[in-house]
């Protein structure tokens, strides 16, 4: 994910600093559309427009974690990654144990790590692809999970972790629009990743197994639904455009008129 920003599955997540996520809002304002600054390229607080689905997510989270207290744990027992059960066609707990957590700190870091990457990545993707990169990241994640572990396991960071991937492979893709931008902030994501990856084979509760699946869930999510810009031309239009041309152009985003170096 995020460089400092990655959440952890099972009970334990990792230590979270939101350094980066700083950096990138400056840049976010400042950069991401040719150094124009714009009210929609940057990223409120909660409630915010831009952020919709992440902020729905995140109540999501809390709201189904107040569940588990309050049913004194069967939400739990219900929804949890429990393999023997999948195996017994209980098939939605691949999904439902995304949206559960162990206790109010896992929730809590888990929680920060999507505050922290979830709107620069829902303003980059458009809403329809974020949240369909977001559940496949977290179905890949118990996948992988389920194949690679034999201990029950529950959280968001799974799908949060795919959110991450889906923004290695955005930078990596268009690095011909970011350029530099697109180096620094791939170099971070892949430090990051190591570290925290070494940080989970040194902690026995923390699934691997089910934050690289969500980590390459959300990689082959955005490369095949995009965006994957090109400039070109649009036949009776006047001047260039950036073109989004995914593998699969099903909530592909419109063209956007490029005005000099500047997008309008």
């Amino acid at each position: 994910m995020l460089p400092n920003s990655m959440p952890l599955a099972v009970s334990l997540p990792a230590a979270s600093r939101p350094s980066l996520r700083q950096l990138l809002n400056r840049w976010n304002n400042a950069a991401a559309s040719g150094g124009r600054k714009s009210s929609s390229s940057g990223s409120g607080g909660f409630g915010d427009p831009s952020r919709r689905v992440t902020d729905i997510l995140l109540v999501a989270n809390v709201a189904l974690f107040g569940l588990q207290l309050l049913t004194k744990q069967a939400l739990t027992l219900w929804g949890l990654k429990v393999n023997q059960l999948i195996v017994a066609g209980q098939w939605w707990r691949l999904l439902t144990s995304a949206f559960l957590h162990a206790d109010l700190f896992h929730l809590g870091f888990n929680c920060n790590a999507l505050n922290n990457l979830g709107p620069l990545m829902e303003q980059r993707m458009g809403r329809p692809r974020y949240i369909a990169t977001y559940l496949v990241a977290a179905v890949a994640g118990s996948l992988a999970s389920f194949f690679g572990s034999p201990s029950p396991s529950l959280g968001a960071s799974g799908a949060i972790f795919g959110i991450g991937g889906a923004m290695a492979m955005y930078f990596y893709r268009n690095k011909d629009i970011y350029g530099k931008r697109s180096d620094f902030i791939l170099q971070q994501l892949w430090q990051n990743l190591l570290l925290n990856v070494a940080y989970g084979f040194m902690n026995s509760r923390i699934d691997n197994w089910g934050h690289m699946g969500g980590l390459v869930g959300g990689a082959l999510a955005a490369y095949l639904l995009g965006p994957n810009y090109v400039v070109g031309r649009l036949p009776g239009q006047w001047g260039s455009y950036l073109i989004d041309q995914p593998p699969l152009p099903i909530l592909r985003s419109p063209p956007r008129p490029i005005k000099g170096n500047l997008l309008r």
